[in-house]
């Protein structure tokens, strides 16, 4: 990335103010209260916003501090930069936040959104923590802060063996442990959820069983008590047509027995007929009582028939023939209930089985929930390996931090120094060919430049995706003429593009003697 201009509309002292930067080193030359540091905390708020704070900090904070000193309800400026081989334009509202700020692709007219990290990408990604503790330093703010050291250590904790820092360890091992924590309540409330449903399903069993089983009481009862009727009917049928067949028998007998009576009376008469009146007389005699007679049991024949039909017709509506009628309708009232239990049983019995079917589907679930398990110790197995994974990886970039600072360093100093030692707690010291030196009993100059080059080697290691301009303000204060040589020498060869603020002309003087490009821009007050 590299900055092109600078447009303070109304920010702090400037108002209207264009500056244009180059590649390489810029000096910004001003005297005191010339507004260096206004510039410096111009681009900050540019790249990142400036937050307006609350309560007694809001009386110091940058957003109060860089309040424009004339309409201060007019708070804005812009910036121009090109990264990636485009060139963009920043705008922001200071006053809006991010909803006052529009970014610009000026090669193509794209407008990018900052609400959504397309400035965030093209910054690739560093915050602003990781910006004021590398690639910015204000006055008298040379050495690192507590909050790099924590920077560093994510960083140390998130670096992969690829070395391109991209896969967070520590958020990874978070993601695992909230994955598992989610799988296990999900499975704590799936199992409670099952249980429940398990005894809803056991209960209606056990209810079902139970009318399952008094319904087949009820229809062995019934179909005893069926079967009990039906044999009380087949002895009830017989007897009654056992009393019609006497009866008919008993009418047939009397008729049989009253013809030879009729017909040895005849012959009593004729005989006396004979002895009186002659055989002739007494032949038609005879033949004539005899025809009469024989009408006369005709009639009485006829007349019983008669009698017996009224006799059987008078006792259809006599209570044995009610009866019979009843017996048939408490057959039929009786095959009736035996269909209605037959399928209520049948109704009990599959809807017994569709809820055993039911909580034996419920219980291989179960089975499935105890298969989840091993996804579970998959990802307990994922957290032992990325940790495995960040020790030896912070081994690693420890050692390749240490080999960078100590480069830097000993290109700073002329090659004085070898190397730099530095521990997980930024604890350094520092080593000649002959001897070992503690920071603390350096001189304050090579204190400043270790703690540069701290700032160099982890800036290359925060800021490899996207390099970013290197802002120094005022940090050359203790460098002697050989050592600012040496370091603006570095800077110039390492970095794309170097903006150094100072009240001075010692930088320029040494860079023209050294025969080093650079870029004047002179503030007036």
């Amino acid at each position: 990335m590299m900055i092109r201009e600078l447009i303070l509309k109304n920010f702090g002292r400037f108002r209207n103010r264009s500056i244009r930067l180059k590649e390489g080193i810029n000096i910004i030359y001003g005297e005191n209260e010339s507004g260096k540091s206004t510039l410096h905390a111009f681009i900050q708020g540019m790249l990142f916003g400036m937050r307006k704070m609350r309560g007694r900090a809001a009386r110091t904070d940058s957003y109060t501090r860089y309040t424009p000193w004339e309409h201060p309800s007019w708070y804005e400026g812009s910036l121009r930069f090109s990264c990636g081989g485009k060139a963009f334009r920043l705008e922001r509202d200071f006053r809006r936040g991010e909803e006052g700020t529009k970014l610009v692709c000026e090669s193509d007219g794209e407008l990018l959104s900052v609400m959504d990290g397309d400035l965030e990408m093209l910054l690739g990604g560093i915050s602003d923590t990781v910006y004021e503790n590398t690639v910015s330093i204000g006055q008298m703010k040379s050495r690192t802060g507590d909050a790099l050291l924590l920077e560093l250590r994510n960083y140390l904790s998130n670096y992969q063996e690829s070395g391109d820092g991209k896969l967070n360890l520590d958020r990874a091992r978070l993601l695992l442990k909230e994955k598992k924590k989610e799988w296990q309540n999900r499975m704590q409330t799936r199992e409670q959820q099952q249980e429940a449903e398990g005894k809803k399903i056991k209960y209606e069993i056990a209810y079902l069983e139970r009318e399952t089983e008094e319904l087949g009481q009820k229809l062995l009862e019934e179909r005893k008590r069926e079967k009990a009727e039906q044999e009380v009917l087949r002895q009830e049928n017989p007897s009654r047509q056992n009393a019609h067949k006497k009866k008919g028998a008993g009418a047939a007998w009397n008729w049989k027995k009253a013809v030879p009576a009729v017909l040895l009376g005849d012959v009593i008469v004729w005989g006396i007929l004979l002895c009186l009146a002659g055989w002739k007389a007494a032949s038609i005699s005879a033949v004539c009582i005899l025809i009469a007679v024989s009408l006369f049991l005709v009639y009485i024949s006829t007349a019983f028939k008669k009698a017996e039909t009224e006799e059987d017709t008078k006792h259809a509506g006599q209570p044995v023939s009610d009866n019979t009628s009843g017996n048939s309708q408490k057959e039929s009232i009786t095959n009736d209930s035996v269909r209605l239990l037959t399928a209520q049983l049948q109704e009990k019995r599959t809807r017994l089985s569709n809820l055993q079917e039911e909580l034996s589907e419920l219980q291989m679930a179960g089975i499935s929930d105890r298969a989840e398990m091993e996804e579970i110790r998959g990802i307990e197995l994922a957290a032992v390996t990325i940790q495995s994974l960040s020790v030896s990886a912070q081994e690693s970039v420890g050692e390749t931090l240490k080999k960078r600072i100590s480069d830097i360093f000993c290109t700073m100093t002329g090659g004085k120094y070898k190397k730099v030692s530095i521990d997980e707690e930024l604890k350094i010291d520092l080593f000649t060919e002959e001897r070992h030196v503690p920071l603390f009993m350096a001189s304050q100059g090579t204190i400043e430049q270790v703690y540069l080059a701290l700032r160099m080697a982890v800036g290359d290691i925060f800021c490899s995706e996207e390099p970013m301009p290197l802002l120094l303000d005022e940090v050359f204060a203790m460098y002697d003429e050989e050592r600012m040589t040496e370091t603006l020498r570095w800077l110039y060869t390492e970095k794309e593009q170097t903006i150094i603020f100072t009240c001075n002309r010692r930088e320029t003087e040494v860079l023209e003697k050294a025969g080093i490009p650079f870029h004047m821009v002179r503030l007036q007050e």
